[in-house]
């Protein structure tokens, strides 16, 4: 996933907020999610900022570092992504994949989603309701079995059969068996031509692993210190500016969640949760990324900061474009974006570059844990 997708959501929304400042909102349109939360808010007609100390932010992060465990960990995982299903004449065990027809019946006929044919199924996945995979272990192929079971209740895919009693009847085409494969020069050149052996391998994923965790650090750090110059300031936002944030921000997580063709109540109902709440946790986020998107605009006025065209392709490099140009294809981005973005972005950069940065290590964090937990004992 490019870093775009996962940072992208609140630049956007930094943006919205900068860009509506003190102005009135228009041409939007307000959902009854947006319209409760909003209801709750006193109305502020204009945004203020009072700056506060944002030079010699005190922060402390941790060396990043990676373990041999985690440099094999990574290793299988990708050897696993690469298994094989092979059939195999044996009774189907958990971990093996059959493949089946199937059809649901309640009451003796048949209910929509509940037919399939030529279906691989990997038994223990827990891909379908219970009893279902578990009633397939020890069949093996031409077996034909009736599954009695009941669906579970709530059942948010489909709430007409929750708590209903159903049967499924399955015939078993095949039964497979997963194949790992091992890791050797010849797979390498496989996954990844450029490192050739296995030994070249471990080192570029340590590499990898590494500049992942130090990518953590620094949004970590990076995160520490602005949420530190926001602290320190007066910080009012006008309604406008937190209706375009909330706006633009929902727009964002739309957009993403639909490139996983997932809409937004679904994901809601995924992480346990429904769409007017997760609209108002999203306005919540919003209100925060205004605040933080005015301070860095007015510490940008103070400093003086401005960019250029070096700046704008720094920024499209940063989240894995090859170019501006590039980067102006995606539909989701414009000019005025990437112009703002680049800006706040800078003034971040600023920000890091005058703070009081301490670099510890994983035994120096022990040691202070330790130390702490005794001055709390005495």
């Amino acid at each position: 996933m490019k870093r775009w997708k996962i940072a992208g959501i609140c630049l956007a929304v930094a943006v919205a907020a900068a860009a509506s400042g003190c102005g009135k909102k228009t041409g939007t349109e307000t959902t009854a999610a947006e319209s409760t939360a909003a209801e709750t808010e006193e109305y502020v007609a204009e945004s203020s900022v009072k700056l506060g100390e944002y030079k010699g932010i005190a922060v402390t992060v941790t060396e990043a570092s990676v373990t041999d465990e985690e440099v094999e960990n990574q290793i299988q995982q990708v050897l696993n992504s690469k298994a094989e299903y092979r059939e195999v004449d044996r009774a189907a065990q958990t971990g093996d994949q059959v493949n089946i027809d199937y059809k649901g019946l309640l009451d003796g006929e048949a209910f929509e989603g509940g037919t399939a044919e030529g279906y691989d199924l990997t038994l223990g996945s827990g891909s379908f309701i219970d009893g279902f995979e578990d009633g397939l272990v020890g069949a093996v192929k031409g077996d034909q079995k009736d599954l009695n079971l009941t669906f579970p209740d709530p059942y948010p895919n489909n709430p007409d059969l929750a708590g209903k009693a159903v049967v499924f009847e399955v015939t078993v085409n095949a039964v497979k068996e997963r194949s790992v494969p091992e890791l050797t020069d010849e797979f390498v050149a496989s996954v990844s031509p450029d490192d050739g052996t296995v030994e070249k391998y471990r080192e570029s994923t340590r590499e990898n692993l590494l500049e992942q965790k130090q990518l953590s650090i620094d949004n970590q750090r990076d995160t520490d210190i602005l949420n530190a110059v926001v602290d320190n300031s007066e910080v009012v936002c006008s309604t406008a500016s937190i209706d375009e944030a909330y706006d633009t921000q929902l727009k964002a997580y739309t957009n993403m969640l639909s490139s996983y063709g997932v809409d937004l109540a679904t994901y809601a109902g995924m992480i346990g949760s429904d769409e007017d709440s997760f609209k108002q946790e999203i306005r919540q986020e919003a209100k925060e990324m205004a605040k933080q998107s005015l301070v860095l605009n007015e510490i940008a006025k103070q400093e003086n900061i401005t960019i250029d065209d070096s700046d704008k392709e720094a920024l499209a490099k940063r989240y894995g474009y090859e170019s501006l140009k590039t980067m102006l294809q995606n539909d989701n981005i414009d000019q005025k974006m990437v112009d703002d973005t680049a800006l706040m972005q800078k003034t971040l950069d600023f920000l890091v570059e005058n703070a009081k940065i301490t670099v510890s290590t994983e035994e120096n964090n022990a040691a202070l844990n330790t130390e702490a937990a005794e001055d709390e004992a005495e």
